[in-house]
């Protein structure tokens, strides 16, 4: 063979080892493809429509199938990706698509502008009021006393339940600072 026809002869058998190594590529993506509609055929027995990811995916790896078939019967030159774009899903043709709906998220609201609000009004004490006595640290603590009724035999006057009393220990005594 002369070099003018080597050089002819080197495409094509370039072309070959490409053909051969998308037809590897075409066996594996076969499988992808296969397992894709039986994912497709559980979800829609389970939810009642075709998944929409699904069918982009599968409708995406049948086009790229046809690209591969396309370059190995030499309709086109153009290999396929990677070294051309991923091909892109059409729009479904059959079966409405199952939607997910999410919970509507209430929008972010832009930061409404301070409204021009008086301001708080002074707070004043409130008189206490004068049923309830003052209690300070030198006022001993009042305890009621039991409804128990002295023994008046031993000079002891009768205390009236209601009374107060102070506690023994405080009784005529100075408080202690």
């Amino acid at each position: 063979m002369n070099e003018s026809k080597l050089k002819q002869h080197e495409p094509i058998l370039l072309r070959i080892l490409w053909m051969l190594l998308f037809v590897l590529v075409w066996q594996v993506a076969e499988v992808v493809l296969g397992v894709a509609v039986l994912v497709q055929l559980v979800y829609r027995l389970f939810n009642g429509a075709p998944s929409l990811s699904v069918m982009s995916f599968g409708d995406s790896l049948s086009q790229y199938l046809a690209q591969i078939g396309r370059f190995g019967t030499f309709h086109t030159d153009q290999k396929p990706w990677p070294f051309a774009d991923w091909p892109t899903p059409r729009a479904p043709e059959g079966e409405a698509p199952h939607v997910v709906v999410d919970k509507p998220q209430p929008a972010p609201s832009a930061p409404q502008p301070a409204a021009a609000t008086p301001p708080p009004a002074p707070v004043t004490p409130q008189p206490v009021p004068a049923a309830t006595p003052p209690v300070s640290e030198t006022t001993p603590p009042v305890f009621e006393a039991p409804s128990v009724v002295a023994d008046t035999s031993h000079g002891v006057a009768d205390v009236p339940p209601s009374a107060p009393v102070t506690p023994p220990s405080t009784r005529g005594e100075e408080p202690k600072p």
